[in-house]
């Protein structure tokens, strides 16, 4: 697996992206989990 040493970002553990190197947002900073991550879908 990737190490954060040669991707120079860190690396998603968890969830859809797990292994990918995390993105960056238009300003700047590490884009951060999901406030709903984990949690189960609504249903209706």
């Amino acid at each position: 697996m990737a190490s954060p040493k040669e991707t120079g970002g860190p690396i998603v553990k968890t969830g859809p992206n797990a292994g990918k190197v995390r993105t960056r947002r238009k300003d700047g900073p590490w884009r951060k989990k999901r406030s709903d991550a984990g949690v189960p879908r609504k249903t209706e």
